[in-house]
C-alpha cells in the first residue's frame, strides 16, 4: 500500500507542477509582486507546503528520515552549482536524484550494505567533488 500511495502522490505533484510551475516560480522569488499580479499567493503556499508535507511523511515512513532530508536537499544544492534558472534547476536535481539513488541502490547490492546509507554518501560525495571542482 505504501508503494500506491507514493505513486498517486507522485501524479499529484507532476500534476501540480506541470500545471502551476509559473505561480509556484513566482511565489518562491517574490510574494508581494505575485499577489499584485492577481496569484492567489496563500493558496499557492499552502498547496507547496501541503505538497512537501505529504511527501516527507510518506517517504519517511518508507525511507526513512536520513534520505528524506539527504534527497530533498543535496540534489537542489548541487543542481543550483550548475544552474540559475529554476527549470534547468528542477530538471537537473531530478536527474541527480534518479541517477545517484540508482548507483547507491546498485552499488549496496554489490557492497552488501545499506541502501540508504550508500545513496546518502554517493550524494554527499558528488555534492563535495562538484563543490571542490567549481571552486577552483
Amino acid at each position: 500500500t505504501d508503494l500506491w500511495m507514493m505513486l498517486v502522490l507522485d501524479l499529484i505533484i507532476i500534476s501540480s507542477v506541470l500545471l502551476f510551475n509559473r505561480e509556484f516560480t513566482a511565489i518562491s522569488f517574490d510574494e508581494e509582486f505575485s499577489q499584485v499580479i492577481g496569484v492567489p499567493v496563500n493558496l499557492f503556499y499552502l498547496l507547496l507546503l501541503t505538497l512537501v508535507a505529504l511527501s516527507v511523511v510518506i517517504l519517511i515512513k518508507v525511507v526513512g528520515i536520513i534520505l528524506v532530508i539527504a534527497l530533498l536537499t543535496i540534489p537542489a544544492v548541487t543542481a543550483r552549482q550548475f544552474t540559475f534558472k529554476i527549470p534547468r534547476m528542477m530538471m537537473l536535481s531530478s536527474m541527480i536524484g534518479i541517477i545517484f539513488t540508482l548507483t547507491g541502490l546498485w552499488l549496496s547490492y554489490i557492497l552488501d550494505v545499506s541502501s540508504g546509507a550508500t545513496i546518502v554518501m554517493i550524494l554527499a560525495i558528488f555534492f563535495i567533488v562538484t563543490y571542490i571542482v567549481k571552486r577552483t
